[in-house]
């Protein structure tokens, strides 16, 4: 897990949750682009319109906590039941207060996380972007 922080908003992206499906580059490529080091500009854009975007992670790679002292009152009244929405062609998306534990009862991920469903992941049960790859059909 990588932390970048700057304006009272420190934003975190696990990679091994990222499943590319450019969310974060296509909305705000001022402040992330894969091509530059740190690929994560925390000065691109203001703290809004960063985390506007981060909230469109479908597999929630990306986070944020603000700093200031009412972020806990807000994450408080944000949480939300678990839904799994399948994507055509691709993982089922989990969003929500949902835990996911491994055969043994140990917790391998806590909030929004992308299942693959295509069998080609390397990190399963978690989503690669390997059915980009293999060109997944979910029809057959």
């Amino acid at each position: 897990m990588k932390e970048y922080s700057c304006d009272g908003l420190i934003v975190r992206w696990n990679p091994e949750k990222c499943i590319h499906a450019k969310e974060c580059v296509n909305g705000l490529p001022q402040v992330f682009n894969h091509n530059s080091r740190p690929w994560i500009n925390m000065q691109g854009a203001s703290p809004a319109q960063i985390m506007k975007v981060i909230d469109r992670c479908p597999s929630g790679a990306l986070s944020y906590q603000e700093k200031a002292p009412e972020s806990s009152e807000k994450n408080a009244s944000n949480e939300r039941y678990a839904s799994i929405k399948v994507v055509k062609n691709g993982p089922l998306l989990v969003e929500g207060d949902c835990r996911l534990f491994n055969s043994d009862g140990n917790e391998m991920a806590e909030g929004a996380f992308a299942l693959c469903r295509c069998g080609a992941s390397r990190k399963k049960p978690f989503c690669d972007g390997s059915h980009i790859k293999i060109t997944f059909d979910d029809t057959k």
